[in-house]
């Protein structure tokens, strides 16, 4: 207990938080120790790119820009209902760290001081999905529920893969492409809605879709508000990446060169997608 008191006690000094105004703030900070392991590196990720203020890193970018995770952990943070910080030990003295195991993650309302992830808990996950799955959770048993998630869905690895097939989770849930000509949608032109394979949101209508000769699926136009975009660096070039809102699960990519009305070509893995036909009225 006494530890925990001075950590507290190190962690308000260190953050900011203990001027009288900001009393009532409510902290989730994460300590590491090491850029080895899975939780490590993550971790040192959001630490460079997202809270950057405890660790001033200049390239960052360079160094992360393309890691493809970046997107869907930087936007679960940056969503969290409360400020995220990150800390390496070095930001700590080794008196006040001496009995902690790390990487820790604690909750700070107030002055007082929660250990809400154990060394032990950290180092059981082994992905992304499972460790915002796990925070949401912990955060839930403490009160502190993620009213800002908007309906997302964060599932574990093993979760996805028993609710996706092999193709489905290599391009929802790793970012694949499935070979040109190849996918059940590419010539498919019957009258319904394409939803998410991952989580069935509904994505786009057999209104907007033609063919476009690229291989894969053409849409001019996604429905409004089920898509978020994200600049894409990998292979060599820059391109603009589609992933569903809801569940973050790859899609494909969009590009500037579609018919009108919108000039736009989404151009998605028939994989990601189901179809759900409407009747023909007799």
């Amino acid at each position: 207990m006494k530890d925990l008191r001075t950590l507290a006690f190190s962690l308000l000094l260190l953050i900011g938080i203990i001027l009288p105004e900001n009393k009532t703030d409510t902290k989730l900070i994460f300590i590491y120790n090491s850029k080895s392991g899975f939780i490590n590196e993550i971790t040192d990720l959001a630490h460079k790119m997202i809270s950057p203020e405890t660790y001033p890193c200049d390239l960052y970018a360079l160094t992360y820009d393309t890691f493809a995770m970046k997107h869907e952990w930087s936007n679960y943070i940056d969503h969290l209902p409360m400020k995220t910080v990150f800390m390496y030990k070095d930001k700590l003295t080794e008196n006040v760290m001496k009995n902690m195991e790390l990487p820790a993650a604690f909750l700070l309302k107030n002055d007082s001081l929660i250990n809400v992830l154990s060394e032990k808990e950290f180092n059981s996950i082994d992905d992304l999905e499972g460790l915002i799955s796990k925070i949401d959770q912990i955060l839930e048993e403490h009160s502190v529920k993620n009213e800002m998630n908007d309906g997302k869905l964060y599932l574990s690895k093993e979760e996805w893969e028993k609710r996706l097939n092999k193709e489905q989770y290599h391009i929802l849930r790793e970012k694949g492409t499935e070979r040109a000509f190849s996918g059940k949608f590419d010539k498919f032109f019957d009258i319904g809605t394409y939803v998410c394979a991952g989580c069935g949101t509904e994505l786009f209508t057999s209104e907007t879709k033609y063919n476009s000769g690229c291989g894969w699926p053409a849409f001019y136009e996604s429905l409004s508000g089920t898509i978020e975009e994200t600049s894409d660096h990998s292979v060599g070039m820059t391109r603009t990446e589609i992933t569903c809102k809801k569940c973050d699960g790859h899609l494909g990519h969009v590009f500037n060169d579609g018919p009108r009305p919108t000039g736009l070509r989404y151009c998605v893995n028939s994989a990601s997608l189901e179809f759900e036909q409407i009747e023909k009225e007799q």
